[in-house]
Formats: structure tokens, sequence, C-alpha cells
């Protein structure tokens, strides 16, 4: 409880920016998360024992996706997507407010989102910048890549065909066909596996949509650390094209 109470103090009341257009400057990145244990989806996992259902590996991908040294990722989106349960978890850096990077906090912050969702929590006027929604991997392309609106997305996969920082740069330059002057370098999809890596069907799902598979290293690492080096070469191609 008292945790809970940490995550919450100092958050101030925002407007969530989930429901506006999906600016063409928003970084979405979608974490597929398997064999989640139902009780962590239900938010009924102890902040004492996060390490028990990977708590720890969810909070630290947060801390990695949405934090500056000094200030948050306004632009940044992760969806924490739960593929067995078929949910996800939003953590939107436009909205966060008061949020501190440590594991226990975030960890606390998710844990009240999902027992709200399940009834296990009274939800209060504060807005933490987690919101919840239901649908798994084709539900949230469906949602970040509607028709017409052509967004780069991006695979991170340890057998890419391209580095990260050429599907970064390709994606700037041209991948929605246009030219190099008037895309955006930032406003990506990009999804990343879990230490499972990805199904058959998911693996099927962004070839159909047309994914680009990219390597962030020739050794496997950490998911956590692939968020740090997608976001270091979004922030370098950002800086190449912008005068």
């Amino acid at each position: 409880r008292a945790a809970d109470r940490l995550a919450s103090r100092g958050f101030e009341r925002v407007v969530p920016a989930l429901h506006k257009e999906h600016s063409s400057g928003t970084r979405d990145l979608i974490l597929l998360c398997h064999r989640t244990p139902e009780k962590v989806a239900m938010g009924q996992f102890k902040l004492d024992n996060l390490p028990d259902g990977r708590v720890d590996l969810l909070a630290r991908c947060a801390s990695a996706a949405i934090f500056l040294s000094h200030g948050v990722r306004r632009n940044t989106r992760l969806w924490l997507t739960l593929q067995d349960q078929g949910v996800a978890l939003c953590l939107d850096g436009g909205a966060a407010r008061g949020m501190h990077p440590d594991e226990r906090t975030l960890a606390a912050a998710l844990k009240r989102t999902l027992a709200v969702e399940h009834g296990a929590m009274r939800r209060t006027d504060t807005d933490n910048g987690w919101t919840f929604h239901q649908g798994g991997l084709d539900v949230r392309l469906r949602e970040l890549l509607p028709p017409g609106r052509m967004r780069p997305l991006i695979q991170l996969h340890e057998e890419g065909e391209t580095t990260l920082q050429e599907a970064v740069q390709l994606a700037s330059d041209g991948a929605a066909g246009k030219d190099a002057s008037d895309s955006d370098p930032v406003g990506v999809v990009l999804v990343i596996g879990d230490q499972l890596g990805y199904t058959a069907e998911e693996e099927a799902l962004l070839a159909h949509q047309g994914g680009r598979r990219a390597r962030c290293s020739p050794k496997g690492l950490l998911t956590s650390h692939c968020i740090v080096l997608a976001h270091h070469a979004l922030d370098q191609e950002e800086a190449r094209v912008q005068p």
C-alpha cells in the first residue's frame, strides 16, 4: 500500500493522448510478452518480489523506453503486450507525471492499473500515464498502422537482414514513399520480442504488414538494452535530418 501511494504521489491529472490521432512523430514501441503468469496480468504480484513473474523485466523495459537523464520522452509510448492474455498496458510518455525510473515505482503504477481494471482497487482522480487496452499484437498494429497511414514498421530480430541503423535511415529516407526532406524519422512503430522471440504467427503478421527486420547487434542482447539502442538510432537519425 505504501509503495502504491508512492507511485501515485505527485501525479497530476492529465488528458490521455491515446484517443487523439496518432502523431507522425510518435515512437510506438511494442514489446511482446509471452508466458506471462495470470497473476501478473491480474495485478496480483508483490512489490517485494518483482522477479516472481518477471515483473522486474517489464519495469526495466518501461524505464528504458520512457526516461531520459532528467526527464521523459514525451513522444514515446511503450505497449507491454501480454500475448497469452490478449491485453496490453501502454505507458505514454506524453501523459506521465511525477514518475520515477526505478523498477519498484514503475511496478507499483503497473500493478495499480491492472488492479483497477480488474476491480481490485478503486479508480482515483490521478493519472500516471498507464492505460489498459484489450487485444494483442494484431489489434495494436491495426490501431497504429491504419490504411492510408504510412508509418514505418521495424521488427528487432537477431537474424535481421539489415542493421538497426540502416533500417532507421531507410525509414527516414523513403519507406513512406516521400522525399527525405519530407519524411519524419521518428514516427515509427518498433516491435521487440522478449527472451522467447516471436511465434510463427507473429512473424507472419509482421511480414504481412511490411515490417523490416533489423538486428541491434551480432550478439543476443537484453530487451531493455535493445530499447536504448533503438532510441539512440532514432535520435541520431532525427539529428541528421533536422537542420
